[in-house]
């Protein structure tokens, strides 16, 4: 087989994409996992994961690399890429285009996930990468024993500030909506000496060169508070962009897939935080990687078939 010809690729290394990945190694298919950052996904961003079966407490991150090493151990290419467009070619396979190179397959799996959806606070673009950042294990260490300020309602906001409270010397956790996280990661939080939990809206960011201040709004009030810097979480957006041109059956960005996580493009599958569904948890997510890699499995055995 051609180096860069593969029998599936799969786009997005987190845990549905690694999971899928060591499904096809196990039956002897050749498979790349492609991912723009660092394999593991949004593993690598949560504080702590106790409701994962058989797992009690572990790091994100220390679950992510032992899920990494397995992957490996099976034999699985991990290669860094980002995409830029997918066609699908007269024979039925796949071409990928990244900045990394053009690779190529008989069958697809998009494991894309969840990104942050930017906001559009006053200053926000500007002061992006200068106290403004989306991720708090890639940028805490920048803000130790400094003021940090969280704003957001979802879970993946709450555990950021639980990790930024053992680093920063404050941290103000904003939220506007009722939050959506577990009991116990609330009490967590409502448990560090060093977190303020106010609910109110972000108005601005504030800063020349770097992020010096927040204002926000509490029961209609406009107040300024110093920090160091934001962490606007508000929201998050499936990550598909790239998949414009395959028409794909699709609502706000979600995949429409079966049961076998098939998708209505034949030889593309999907699993994961990308699938429309009601559930994203890290679970199911590893549940729906395995029946995309078996899919995909037979797709391929019947294609190769077809094709001699």
């Amino acid at each position: 087989m051609e180096p860069n010809r593969f029998d599936v690729v799969v786009l997005g290394a987190g845990i549905a994409g690694l999971t899928a990945g060591i499904y096809l190694r196990r039956s002897n298919m050749s498979c790349l996992v492609l991912d723009k950052d660092a394999p593991g996904g949004k593993l690598n961003n949560i504080h702590q994961i106790d409701n994962y079966p058989g797992l009690p407490s572990v790091a994100g991150p220390d679950f992510a690399a032992a899920l990494v090493t397995q992957a490996m151990d099976f034999g699985v290419s991990l290669d860094y890429g980002e995409v830029s467009s997918i066609s699908l070619l007269e024979d039925g396979s796949f071409q990928i285009k990244t900045d990394n190179g053009t690779f190529s397959s008989l069958a697809l799996i998009v494991s894309t996930g969840l990104i942050n959806s930017p906001n559009s606070f006053p200053n926000e673009k500007r002061l992006r990468g200068r106290g403004v950042s989306y991720c708090a294990t890639c940028d805490g260490n920048f803000f130790q024993g400094k003021d940090v300020l969280v704003y957001g309602y979802k879970d993946h906001a709450v555990e950021d500030a639980i990790y930024l409270s053992s680093l920063a010397s404050k941290v103000y956790f904003l939220h506007e909506q009722p939050l959506e996280t577990p009991p116990s990661h609330l009490e967590t939080l409502e448990s560090k000496s060093n977190v303020e939990i106010l609910q109110g809206s972000l108005i601005s960011i504030e800063g020349e060169e770097t992020v010096e201040g927040a204002l926000i709004s509490l029961n209609g009030e406009e107040k300024r508070i110093p920090v160091s810097a934001i962490f606007p979480l508000s929201g998050e957006v499936s990550s598909s962009q790239f998949l414009a041109t395959l028409k794909l059956e699709m609502t706000e960005g979600f995949i429409h897939v079966d049961e076998e996580m098939k998708t209505n493009v034949p030889g593309l599958f999907a699993a994961g935080d990308i699938v429309k569904k009601k559930l994203r948890q890290l679970v199911n997510a590893a549940g729906e990687g395995a029946v995309a890699a078996t899919s995909a499995i037979s797709y391929v055995h019947a294609l190769k078939r077809k094709l001699k």
